[in-house]
């Protein structure tokens, strides 16, 4: 039998969580392997909610990423002390989920065949896997980009189909609760506080149920300003739950719980990990298709300015148009439905710019679809480097995207000179913005693997992956072409 498999995830609670079908995958087609998780040692009692493995590793972080960065040296001394325990159990492979300093110390210091983020030059540089280096790419033009980080993680291993999760529970429970996760980790993705307490009135009056505020103790004031906004009719249906649960009791509640309203935050991640349905608020820097709920028949609403998506760093967002866009009565409609008749029949009214989409699996794993809405020429070019991804992955089957309305001439026309301008080199596509930047994930890709060459990737293994994506990126724009009719 080979040797054990190492996944070393070190980032937050919706990082790990979005681990957990690459997990799955592992113990659905080898079984029998040793298989191990190294993570930050205050999460642990959170894996005992996920796939099941062999052994769950803890490691104290603190400090780390300082020294890493800081004293190289120091970092590499001390790393190699914590990670005496595990070194030596002969992990023949290891997935390297991470993109720092650390986790490519202890990638290095561990061995065996590394996935994902490889170190160089004893661990002080880095190569991508080339399914990693296209995501990556994808990057420098987000709205385009159409894989989902756990997908990003699960294709690292071999496989064919997603592996199942847990279903949706549409299970009659009694009076309907819904939860609401108000706090996120960045205030450009926070939804208004007015808007989550308008939500709560409206739950709390029209399904009769209960009202169930999670979070942290740091986000109390948060629940209680939220609970003052409300008539005192209405604030007898609200619990304030903040710092009152640690992880195994979170996660109780939100079994409990008919349906959960959060942004992208953990709590939403670990919701649909559990078979609670969600609803997604995405504004700002957050996008479902990146970091959208894993699963099928959860709903998004996307905030979608002309802005989006925007980067957490940087100067405060001087005009937050994203902040109204969402309209907490849209979504008490949509939460409305869900909990009397398990779906919706008819999307409810949005403001321009605001989509709601619902998400689904195909062939590459989850992806989302919007719901009346048209077809845009982003999703077009979207969904052709989703299929380039598959084609470099080794998958067979591309995917589709549903489309609602007829692909449109505007959209026919720009798809053909962008197919025109990978035939004829890029220049062709240098006088048009639009084309210019759905190329510019195509140049980021070529960039990198030639970096990566020259970290002493093989050549001939760069020069393939090249040709696989253009090839893969140029059918899929000749699919959509085709299927538009």
């Amino acid at each position: 039998m080979e040797g054990k498999v190492l996944v070393v995830q070190l980032a937050r609670l919706g990082d790990l969580v979005q681990t957990w079908p690459l997990l799955r995958r592992l113990r659905h087609h080898d079984p029998g392997r040793g298989l191990e998780v190294l993570m930050d040692s205050r999460l642990q009692a959170l894996q005992n909610l996920g796939p099941e493995v062999d052994r769950v590793w803890g490691l104290d972080l603190a400090g780390l990423p300082f020294w890493a960065q800081q004293d190289f040296p120091k970092a590499y001394e001390r790393v190699k002390r914590l990670t005496g325990k595990f070194t030596s159990r002969g992990y023949s492979q290891v997935y390297n989920l991470n993109f720092s300093r650390v986790s490519l110390l202890l990638a290095y210091l561990v061995g065996g065949n590394i996935k994902g983020y490889q170190p160089a030059q004893g661990g002080r540089e880095f190569l991508r896997e080339p399914w990693l280096a296209l995501v990556f790419a994808l990057v420098h033009a987000r709205r385009v980009n159409r894989v989902h980080l756990s997908d990003v993680f699960r294709h690292l291993a071999p496989g064919s189909a997603p592996e199942p999760g847990p279903p949706i529970s549409t299970t009659g429970r009694g009076e309907p609760i819904i939860a609401l996760q108000v706090a996120t980790r960045h205030a450009r993705r926070t939804w208004p506080l007015e808007a989550f307490t308008r939500l709560a009135g409206l739950m709390a009056e029209r399904l009769g149920g209960r009202v169930w505020l999670v979070g942290t103790e740091a986000e109390r004031p948060q629940g209680e300003e939220l609970r003052r906004g409300l008539t005192p009719a209405q604030r007898e249906r609200v619990v304030n739950l903040q710092g009152k649960t640690d992880l195994e009791e979170l996660a109780a509640r939100l079994r409990e719980a008919h349906l959960l309203v959060s942004g992208d935050t953990g709590t939403l991640h670990l919701a649909a990990a559990l078979g609670t349905r969600t609803v997604g608020v995405f504004l700002g820097p957050a996008l479902c298709f990146e970091t959208g709920t894993y699963g099928e028949g959860h709903y998004v609403f996307q905030a979608e300015p002309p802005c989006h998506p925007c980067a957490e760093a940087g100067a405060e967002c001087p005009e937050p148009i994203c902040q109204a866009m969402i309209p907490a009565d849209a979504v008490a409609d949509l939460a409305v439905s869900l909990c009397i008749d398990g779906e919706i029949f008819s999307p409810p009214s949005l403001p321009a710019g605001t989509r709601l989409y619902r998400s689904f699996f195909d062939p590459m794993g989850v992806s989302f679809a919007p719901l009346a809405a048209g077809t845009r020429f982003i999703d077009l070019v979207g969904q052709a480097y989703r299929r380039a991804g598959g084609v470099l992955v080794g998958l067979t089957c591309p995917s589709v995207l549903p489309r609602i309305l007829p692909l449109g001439e505007g959209n026919r026309q720009d798809l053909e000179r962008l197919v025109m301008a990978l035939s004829n080199g890029h220049a062709a596509a240098a006088a048009s913005p639009v084309l210019a930047q759905a190329l510019t994930p195509l140049q980021a890709f070529r960039e990198e693997m030639r970096r990566q060459q020259l970290l002493g990737r093989d050549r001939d293994e760069v020069e393939i992956c090249l040709e696989t994506v253009v090839k893969g990126f140029r059918t899929g724009l000749e699919e959509e072409l085709a299927a538009g009719g």
